[in-house]
């Protein structure tokens, strides 16, 4: 049996399964270079049945991360929301507009946001763009979509499950516990009353854009204190003793906020909302540190009313697009509610294309091949013959090819020397988090390197923190995390004593968010890590994403513009190695692509 999973109108995505076993998945925003492309994931699509060697003919099911008649409850919620706020009624409406009817100049969706009347179209798109389709829909629960993603990578069959985000079909918040593929529901919370919303407007409300800057928000918090807690549990997100929060939507609008408008109550309770480019003052930094409290008491509350019911479980599986909040993650971890924490490489959006293929083949009854669902390297990986047709289309001069252990030894060294090096190995990682394949690499020793690479490479804001990938069997002798973290999903303490051997992947309030790296995840980036370590004494690697204000690096042309656009020492790509004298010899070629 060979399905297709989808997700659209969040983060775009395609998956491809054969008998139980995920073949391959990737992103929209890979293939399209639009950052957050949420349109219909043709692209990916028909990356998936390429690289497969697949016919569209051949796929039995596409599965679908979302119900579209589940719509009734969502409209009677935004009903009600408009008829609170009826002068902004327009606003309502021309986003209502925009979602289902405006195209974007690419030629496909509005403003890359996807369309909700797609879900109803998706035989006739397939047909437009792909070919003829002669399988099934089916159509799954959005919050059970995320979860059944997570849940496949329990240690056990008996969890904890909480999904929540903005919102899927009815429900922003689901609480579930799975025992032997039967799942029992102990809550739902109602959009619009959403924790992703939550966070989400005061992203905006401090001058960062929404659904994109929410990690911007969660690195600048530690910088302030949370002076303003009190306010906001008084007045905007209110804690119940049931283990569910509302969040006063009438006071902060999330659609308003999406059109860059607040309320006169809003900026009477903290102050007038931050524009873009305006400087960040302590009361900035204040209210950071607030809304992430506010959002770690209401994960908190949650998980410790669902521990109260099934005290014997010790798995959870946090999945949505919250469950991007690591730090949240990690305190969590780290109360010792659960012994065992599980997040997915892509718990936003685009892991339900994932997810959705799990729940409907367990429905089925078909047995899943869960080590290729671990697996966070899903997408194209490009062997040193396709890297050297590359340059040749580019009319590039061509590196000297060498073999893998000349490549882990030179670029250990010059890591060693305090060189930046562009990494660019195997398959691309699926999910918002490089995981050591499409990497821009550096020393952590030394602090000054942070600003080297937020500055002139990343070009981004200075107050965000950089992540280290640690060899797993020195994770526990640095970090104050007894789990693996492979996945970039959970921030840790640093032990005191290392403060100060790895300063530039210590954040200000000694956390890290840790990607420990193992030989049977990833065998070459392991043994370059370990080649660091042999040289160093130091079993950590700075790793950031390889890009530029853009989305990751997908294939070999997409690291060499990127490469051309950036202060990096070195490009690392497959057993090729281009260095500063190799770009400055191939800069006017490349000028002329």
């Amino acid at each position: 049996m060979i399905c297709l999973g989808l997700s659209t109108m969040g983060s775009s995505s395609a998956c491809i399964f054969r008998d139980g076993k995920l073949l391959f998945a990737v992103e929209e925003e890979r293939l399209s270079r639009i950052k957050n492309d949420a349109s219909f994931p043709v692209l990916s699509i028909k990356e998936c049945l390429l690289r497969t060697n697949i016919s569209i003919k051949d796929v039995n099911y596409i599965c679908v991360y979302w119900h579209p008649y589940k719509f009734v409850g969502r409209s009677i919620s935004f009903a009600k929301k408009i008829i609170t706020s009826p002068y902004f009624l327009k606003f309502y409406l021309k986003r209502i507009y925009t979602a289902i009817f405006s195209k974007s100049n690419r030629g496909q969706y509005s403003d890359f946001n996807g369309r909700w009347l797609d879900l109803f179209m998706i035989k006739n798109i397939i047909k437009k763009n792909i070919g003829d389709f002669r399988g099934k829909i089916k159509f799954v629960d959005h919050h059970l979509s995320h979860q059944f993603y997570c849940e496949a990578l329990s240690s056990k069959n008996k969890s904890i499950n909480l999904s929540f985000d903005g919102g899927g079909e009815n429900f922003s918040t689901k609480i579930t516990f799975i025992k032997n593929k039967k799942i029992k529901i102990l809550k739902n919370i109602k959009w619009p009353n959403s924790l992703g919303h939550f966070y989400s407007y005061f992203t905006g409300f401090l001058g960062f854009k929404m659904l994109e800057g929410e990690y911007k928000m969660m690195g600048l918090a530690p910088y302030g204190k949370a002076k303003y807690l009190d306010l906001i549990l008084n007045k905007i997100l209110i804690l119940k003793d049931n283990g569910e929060y509302l969040f006063n939507f009438k006071i902060c609008d999330y659609h308003l906020a999406l059109e860059g408008k607040y309320s006169e109550s809003i900026k009477s309770i903290f102050f007038q909302n931050r524009k873009k480019n305006e400087k960040i003052l302590k009361k900035h930094l204040d209210l950071a540190a607030s809304v992430q409290a506010a959002f770690e008491l209401a994960l908190e509350n949650m998980l410790k009313w669902s521990k109260k019911k099934y005290p014997d479980v010790n798995i959870l599986n946090l999945s949505g697009g919250c469950a991007l909040n690591v730090t949240a993650n990690g305190k969590i971890y780290s109360k010792g509610i659960f012994n065992e924490i599980n997040v997915t490489p892509a718990s936003n959006d685009a892991g339900c294309s994932i997810g959705s293929v799990v729940k409907f083949l367990k429905n089925q009854d078909i047995k899943l091949d869960k080590v290729s669902i671990k697996n966070p390297y899903l997408g194209a990986s490009f062997d040193n013959n396709q890297i050297e047709n590359t340059f040749k289309k580019l009319n590039l001069t061509i590196p000297n090819l060498i073999s893998t252990d000349e490549l882990i030894d030179k670029i250990s060294s010059e890591l060693a020397n305090k060189k930046i090096v562009a990494w660019f190995q195997d398959s691309s990682e699926f999910g918002p988090r490089a995981l050591g394949n499409r990497s821009f690499l550096a020393d952590p020793r030394e602090d000054n390197i942070r600003e080297i690479l937020n500055k002139k490479i990343k070009k981004r804001e200075l107050f965000r923190p950089f992540a280290p990938s640690i060899l797993d069997f020195k994770l526990k002798e640095f970090y104050e995390l007894d789990i693996e973290s492979p996945y970039m999903s959970l921030v840790s303490k640093i032990k005191k004593d290392k403060k100060k051997l790895i300063p530039a992947v210590v954040h200000i309030d000694e956390t890290s968010r840790i990607h420990s790296v193992s030989k049977n995840m990833n065998s070459k980036f392991y043994n370059l890590l370990n080649a660091f370590y042999k040289k160093t004494n130091v079993p950590v690697l700075l790793n950031t994403s390889f890009n530029i204000q853009e989305p990751i690096v997908y294939s070999p042309l997409d690291a060499l513009n990127t490469y051309f656009n950036s202060n990096v020492d070195y490009l690392c790509m497959g057993n090729y190695i281009c260095d500063i004298k190799w770009k400055k010899l191939n800069s006017k070629k490349m000028n002329n692509v």
